[in-house]
């Protein structure tokens, strides 16, 4: 399964926008097997509840859809989860705490998770980029004995990590985060990505990943998608919403303090025409 990593859309006023948001996912829907709203990429930590309730409302979507679900604490994260299920959501993708990580004992974190899986399905997220803080392997297979804790997002790019999700937590289906190993995590059982670049190529990743599945990996496709997740990965939010808007995709400016445009930009714009002329973008 190749998910994208939505975009936030924001208007003139810095609002969201819900009606660019379902433009975005009309025209990716036919490429892709599902989504995901409100995670990093979508700037969910940059949105009020009031905001994220609103951008659910205003969306439908015909495949499974994932909603980030981060926050430091219960109460909020609960709210949040709520939200997302009224607004649509199969399951819950969720970060772990950060900002107090080192005065919380694996306890405190397992009611934290546990606690959420009372509202609905629970996607664990492993994103360390941006948390600064490891997920723990030995919680991660506790938490996956919960019937409701179904699944994890690893976007660190270590295999090993991958290794022990399928020796020690069968039971979650495991995805990975980062476009640039997406061969690797196949080999290492992951079944799907959920991939900020879905964006923009979700078409060239699903190819890559039935490759890698199947044993018949084109080094030449696999190289493109390499280039391609590497250079969105250094540009961020900025190049990837730049990007879209060069393919006429309606994702409008970051939100401040994040710039409008990026340095990578160049070079993304001489990738762009090449993924183009090879017929990889929506």
């Amino acid at each position: 399964m190749i998910v994208p990593a939505l975009v936030t859309p924001f208007d003139t006023a810095g609002r969201p926008d819900p009606a660019a948001l379902q433009a975005i996912i009309d025209r990716l829907e036919p490429h892709v097997d599902g989504f995901l709203i409100l995670g990093s990429t979508g700037e969910a930590v940059t949105l009020d509840p009031d905001e994220r309730e609103a951008l659910l409302a205003g969306v439908r979507v015909s495949k499974p859809l994932w909603v980030g679900v981060g926050d430091e604490s219960e109460a909020l994260a609960r709210r949040h989860a709520e939200a997302a299920l009224a607004g649509g959501a199969d399951r819950f993708l969720v970060m772990p705490p950060r900002f107090y990580a080192s005065a919380m004992g694996p306890d405190s974190f397992h009611r934290h998770f546990e606690s959420l899986a009372e509202v609905g399905e629970v996607w664990l997220y492993h994103v360390p980029v941006f948390t600064r803080t490891e997920f723990p392997l030995e919680l991660i297979a506790e938490l996956s004995r919960n019937p409701r804790i179904t699944g994890i997002k690893d976007s660190s790019g270590e295999m090993a990590r991958l290794e022990f999700y399928r020796r020690f937590a069968p039971e979650l289906q495991v995805f990975t985060g980062s476009g640039t190993t997406l061969p690797a995590a196949v080999a290492s059982g992951a079944g799907g990505a959920i991939l900020a670049v879905g964006n923009i190529a979700p078409r060239l990743y699903a190819r890559v990943l039935e490759g890698a599945g199947s044993g018949a990996l084109d080094a030449q496709l696999a190289g493109l998608a390499y280039e391609t997740a590497a250079l969105i990965g250094r540009g961020g939010i900025p190049l990837l919403k730049e990007a879209m808007r060069y393919l006429d995709m309606p994702a409008g400016s970051p939100r401040s303090p994040l710039p409008d445009t990026s340095p990578y930009w160049p070079q993304a714009q001489g990738l762009l025409d090449r993924l183009q002329e090879e017929g990889w973008l929506p």
